[in-house]
């Protein structure tokens, strides 16, 4: 399990001037699709103070989905970041052209991100403060197409510990999935890929 994203090049993700343009532009929307993840991981490694979940992705015809869950396993309470100021949340998706972790890191180091597609909805809503012990689960979606062929990772955040984070922790934290789950392609008429 890798250590806690840099929150450094995460301003220029949230900023929305991650590298929407760079190395990849495919053009291939996924196909609806339906996929039971079962992820589960924990920040940070040693001793978890949020854990995340993905249960399941899916693609829809209007857009995206997927059901996930967040619990507060640590004795201080996490602010998640206020709806109204978007750039303070960080729940959605990214696309990469691989599943690489390595890569993952690399890129969040470098501040090459690929753009996050943001979650516009959320059922029920995010708490304002995730309490120590806990949960919150639901269902995060956006309207858009996603490009079949790439690999998608879940984000979440932005959560800022009230008081000194746990030991190991970091005062922010947006996570990035370490899974990543491959969106198939559309299918032609002639059986092929596209």
């Amino acid at each position: 399990m890798r250590t806690a994203l840099l929150l450094a090049s995460l301003t220029l993700l949230l900023a929305g001037c991650g590298t929407g343009t760079t190395a990849f532009a495919p053009s291939v929307k996924a196909p609806p699709q339906q996929a039971t993840l079962g992820w589960v991981e924990q920040y940070p490694a040693e001793k978890a103070a949020l854990v995340f979940g993905v249960r399941s992705f899916a693609v829809t015809e209007s857009g995206w989905r997927a059901v996930v869950s967040v619990e507060n396993r640590s004795d201080v309470g996490w602010e998640v970041g206020a709806p109204r100021l978007s750039v303070e949340r960080a729940f959605g998706v990214l696309l990469f052209p691989n599943d690489n972790l390595g890569e993952l890191d690399t890129r969040n180091r470098n501040g090459t991100l690929p753009a996050l597609r943001r979650a516009t909805g959320y059922v029920p809503q995010l708490p304002a403060v995730l309490e120590p012990g806990a949960k919150w689960s639901g269902t995060i979606s956006a309207p858009g197409p996603l490009a079949g062929g790439l690999w998608l990772r879940v984000s979440f955040g932005t959560f800022t510990s009230v008081g000194a984070p746990p030991e190991g922790a970091q005062p922010q934290v947006i996570w990035f999935t370490d899974h990543a789950y491959r969106l198939r392609r559309e299918v032609t008429s002639s059986g092929e890929a596209g």
